[in-house]
């Protein structure tokens, strides 16, 4: 489908990118690059719905983050 246009930047909500999610361990969100290093957030390749999807997966992440220093 072409794109003809877009609603503009009052609408723009969406950005991409970030650390693919197989360069971290799920269960720590310790990189497996950098040991010692835990991501979480938007910083990871993660895409939700608008909504407070990012919010949640910002704070569950830092949550398993927390878990995986102990």
């Amino acid at each position: 489908v072409p794109v003809r246009d877009s609603r503009g930047y009052q609408y723009a909500e969406v950005t991409a990118g970030g650390v693919p999610l197989d360069e971290i361990n799920l269960s720590t969100m310790e990189s497996r690059k950098c040991p010692g290093l835990f991501l979480v957030g938007e910083i990871l390749d993660v895409d939700g719905r608008i909504g407070g999807f990012n919010f949640q997966w910002a704070w569950s992440s830092a949550w398993v983050a927390a878990a995986g220093m102990c």
